[in-house]
């Protein structure tokens, strides 16, 4: 098996290298994810964004926990000048959360999906784009441990 190097950020802003093993130990996992270019329909329309959620859950073996919150910024001028036009979206689950902040202007969406249970990136990823059609994207993983209070552990 190939040795997989990541960096934990220490509060003193140095990096460290520790093998991917370690990561294991974890509490959670935080994938961000950023989305360019995305279908200006899919991105509109409140029962796919709910139907991705639902698929998301069973990806990931969890629970919502109470009703999806959406959040509509208005199209007015302050918002068009400031890409504001769009949703705010929080779904609740186990000890975990989905946030989307989708901008109908920019065609873009900021997802946070922070799980307790096994992260499924590639399958996340995947999912994400058949319901939104991205053409750019970028992410961050974050392993959180509240054990660990002086780390952040990036892949």
């Amino acid at each position: 098996m190939r040795q997989i190097l990541i960096y934990i950020i220490l509060t003193k802003l140095k990096f460290k290298k520790i093998n991917v093993y370690n990561i294991y130990m974890a509490f959670g996992s935080h994938l961000i994810l950023d989305a360019t270019g995305c279908d200006a329909d899919k991105i509109r329309n409140i029962e796919n964004i709910n139907e991705f959620i639902n698929k998301l859950c069973i990806i990931g073996n969890m629970k919502r926990k109470g009703r999806l919150i959406v959040e509509e910024f208005e199209d007015n001028e302050f918002n068009r000048d400031n890409d504001l036009v769009g949703y705010s979206i929080v779904q609740i689950i186990s000890l975990s959360n989905i946030t989307l902040h989708i901008n109908f202007i920019s065609k873009t969406i900021y997802m946070d999906f922070f799980t307790c249970g096994e992260l499924y990136t590639n399958k996340v990823i995947e999912l994400f784009n058949y319901h939104f059609n991205y053409n750019n994207y970028k992410k961050i993983i974050i392993y959180r441990d509240a054990n660990e209070p002086n780390n952040l552990i990036l892949v």
